[in-house]
């Protein structure tokens, strides 16, 4: 005790509780995280931490206590959950030790956390992609599905997308909010990666956009609304901003009446933009800037399923460059 006093590591004996302390934790990230993270944190303590390890105290926890709490689970988490259920609470053990509440932390032991088996995203090709585009063409959804396809943007990014953002002359877009939806409401942030970005358009997305613009214009008016730059592109049809989930029930229903068209998730579209691209031959730091990513290594990682194809499409330019016999070799 003396030499932890000395080296400053001594802990106050205290009876609070693993629930007391996660409580604690959660109240005192609100103001370091988003809104929606907060939620995602809030939801992990109360559906998953607490039961397991609410009751027994902070100071007695063990490394042991938690394998056992994981192994006890009532709700059956997914692989992939139950890791982020183990990175929650290492932050907030972690958090305990920097506040000298205990003397180590439990959870930065191996737990026999399940691996996560990640599979290939589902995508669609670009004769899938232009039968989906010609079957919802009727609908407002059509909107932020073509420039899913076409930028690669994050649904969030589509939905917070302004006019004054849309240069309809260069033809780019310039990605510098997202929409978020929360239990308190909507709210725009920044991207992702919290770094604003530029992102061309091909020529059949820009001529599709300038049309929509005048179009959009004129719904509007006939409900007494004007447009103008901080219009959003991708709005509900009063011109407020659509809530994601909506956008998502949307595209749900829609690709599910489509023929020849196989089911994917709205975000599978980013995913579609980018296997498309990739697989063309385009540049994976071409690709990455597109998407937003802040490393090649996260989009090459992501979208190592397409290597194969890289690798066939390097193997034949080879074969153009030297022949198949090798330059100089018959």
């Amino acid at each position: 005790m003396l030499s932890a006093e000395d080296a400053g590591d001594h802990v106050e004996p205290s009876r609070s509780t693993v629930g007391e302390w996660l409580e604690e934790w959660v109240a005192a990230t609100k103001a370091e995280i988003s809104p929606k993270t907060h939620e995602r944190y809030a939801e992990i303590v109360r559906c998953y931490l607490k039961p397991g390890l609410g009751a027994m105290k902070l100071q007695k926890l063990t490394t042991g206590d938690i394998q056992r709490a994981y192994g006890e689970f009532d709700r059956n988490p997914s692989p992939r959950t139950r890791r982020h259920v183990n990175r929650i609470l290492k932050s907030a053990l972690a958090s305990a030790v920097e506040q000298q509440r205990l003397t180590r932390n439990p959870a930065a032991s191996k737990v026999g956390l399940p691996k996560v088996e990640r599979k290939p995203a589902s995508t669609l090709t670009v004769e899938q992609s232009g039968r989906l585009l010609a079957a919802i063409r009727h609908t407002t959804t059509y909107w932020p599905v073509l420039i899913a396809l076409a930028t690669g943007m994050r649904r969030g990014e589509i939905l917070a997308l302004r006019w004054k953002n849309v240069e309809l002359d260069n033809g780019a877009v310039r990605v510098v909010e997202s929409l978020e939806q929360t239990k308190a409401g909507l709210r725009f942030k920044a991207p992702k990666a919290e770094k604003a970005r530029a992102v061309p358009l091909p020529r059949f997305a820009l001529a599709e956009l300038k049309d929509w613009k005048r179009k959009q214009a004129e719904a509007l008016l006939r409900l007494g609304v004007r447009q103008d730059g901080d219009t959003l592109v991708c709005p509900r049809e009063d011109g407020k901003p659509k809530q994601p989930d909506s956008l998502t029930h949307e595209f749900t229903y829609l690709v599910g009446r489509a023929t020849d068209v196989p089911r994917v998730r709205f975000h599978d579209l980013r995913h579609s933009h980018a296997t498309q691209l990739l697989s063309a031959g385009v540049h994976p730091k071409i690709v990455q800037e597109r998407l937003g990513h802040s490393t090649i290594a996260i989009t090459l990682d992501l979208y190592s399923h397409v290597s194969d194809t890289m690798q066939a499409n390097a193997a034949r330019t080879l074969d153009g460059m030297y022949g198949e016999r090798g330059a100089g070799l018959d």
